[in-house]
């Protein structure tokens, strides 16, 4: 995502921020919202470290969905037809 923002930018155009990332995982959302989460994390990696940074220069808000109304789910996982047909109208076009 922060790749394709800096080609965006590159070329001129604009990009609205904050950017959303939206995860199914309540526990990555907790752990990339909050710096202090507790004693038991200090094996976080540093990939999380960054998305913190992002988010607290206003790059980034990450958010928690439910894995029935994930977009993303739909490409990623096996989902059952009305959950898929659900999602369908997000991705057609329709001019």
């Amino acid at each position: 995502m922060l790749y394709v923002y800096c080609i965006i930018l590159s070329m001129k155009l604009k990009v609205e921020l904050m950017m959303k990332l939206e995860m199914d995982n309540k526990g990555a959302v907790d752990l990339a919202n909050n710096w202090s989460v507790g004693g038991q994390t200090w094996h976080v990696d540093v990939k999380n470290h960054f998305l913190r940074k992002l988010k607290d220069q206003g790059l980034l808000v990450i958010k928690f969905v439910s894995g029935d109304l994930n977009d993303a789910d739909i490409f990623t996982k096996n989902t059952a037809g009305p959950i898929f047909e659900r999602h369908i109208p997000n991705f057609v076009r329709t001019d």
